[in-house]
């Protein structure tokens, strides 16, 4: 059976799942281009979201959007069974204590499916909480996980190649082959490279990676502003993932000292196995002492800034035909790229197979 050419444009973790299920599925022959690339001497860039993640399967998606509700859920089992067969991908799953400020916007989107649900009594909720339950959920050591993605890719075929587009019209000649489609993955890319997508724009994030081996499970609770949380996300090495922000529209890629601070004192009182204390030790952020910051500073190994490409309109999944080449994007998940990551990727393989009708079925 012959394989249909295509090129997927963007090496994060939507492009290289997107790819992975592309040269999966049988039917086609994937070369990545991308600009940076995990493993490549770039590939701590700060001009892609993808490696500086926390990253956990947390649902986002409200209950009138179908389509990242559907993502969420299939991403959820395909996480879990990856979890369950692939120990090298470094996905495993972990208790989740997820508190948020309006029960009504999202409680009802996982309550039907995902495994171990149960409430956590008001007494243990932090300040601006208004829901709080426990599931099972998924943690993801990044690092490992977008080389496991290429590698897996690679094994089954398939090409990266490292380059950098003016235009996404350049896609095939940078590929070195003539393919049938071009699948665009760009993120905040999308901005220019002849798609211009003006409703994209950057959503800062700052985190800490911190040694703490005795956080046991990840949580997420809301902040005092809109564009704040409190989350603590263990990788399973040893280290975990502490914020943050989601400052829209900036892109100042340095540290915030006083976010940084702001980090420390909140996830302290959120999260005492940071200090390698129990829950009886739970605070009000205020009450946490100076000398309980500066020892979880001391475990600090770096800040990281990353930017999420945020879209107005929500993440776009649809084809698109610019001189006379028919590409089909997915980009703009913000947030929750790696928990929408297969569900998203699945339903990119079922457009393209439409899109291209006969030919991807040959």
């Amino acid at each position: 059976m012959a394989l249909v050419p295509v090129v997927v444009v963007g090496c994060g973790v939507i492009g290289l799942t997107t790819a992975l299920s592309l040269q999966r599925s049988g039917r086609y022959s994937v070369t990545v281009v991308a600009r940076e690339a995990p493993g490549a001497a770039n590939g701590e860039s700060q001009e892609w979201a993808s490696p500086y993640a926390g990253a956990n399967w947390r649902p986002y998606a409200p209950l009138g959007d179908a389509q990242q509700r559907a993502a969420e859920e299939a991403t959820y089992f395909r996480l879990r069974d990856i979890a369950a067969s692939q120990p090298a991908a470094g996905v495993r799953v972990a208790t989740m204590r997820d508190f948020g400020a309006s029960p009504h916007d999202r409680v009802p989107s996982f309550l039907g499916y995902v495994h171990n649900l149960r409430r956590i009594p008001s007494s243990e909720w932090p300040e601006h909480a208004q829901f709080g339950y426990a599931y099972d959920s998924l943690i993801v050591d990044v690092p490992r996980y977008l080389l496991w993605l290429r590698q897996e890719f690679c094994s089954r075929g398939g090409i990266v190649r490292h380059g950098a587009l003016e235009h996404i019209c350049n896609a095939p000649r940078a590929a070195g082959v003539q393919v049938a489609a071009v699948i665009n993955c760009t993120g905040l890319g999308s901005r220019a490279l002849g798609i211009n997508d003006a409703t994209m724009f950057p959503t800062r994030g700052q985190t800490l990676l911190v040694r703490a081996p005795s956080v046991e499970y990840t949580t997420t609770a809301p902040g005092a502003r809109s564009d704040r949380a409190t989350y603590v996300i263990p990788r399973g090495d040893g280290t975990v993932i502490i914020g943050g922000v989601f400052e829209q529209g900036c892109a100042d890629a340095s540290e915030d000292p006083l976010t940084t601070e702001e980090i420390l004192r909140n996830c302290i009182a959120l999260c005492p196995q940071l200090l390698d204390r129990g829950f009886e030790s739970l605070r009000h952020p205020s009450q946490v002492p100076a000398c309980d910051v500066e020892q979880l500073r001391c475990r600090a190994i770096r800040v990281n800034v990353g930017f999420r490409p945020s879209r107005r309109d929500g993440p776009r999944l649809e084809v698109e035909h610019i001189g006379g080449l028919t590409v089909l994007h997915n980009y703009g998940h913000s947030s929750f790229g790696y928990q929408t990551s297969w569900g998203y990727a699945g339903a990119a393989v079922r457009l393209l197979d439409s899109a291209l009708g006969a030919a991807a079925k040959l």
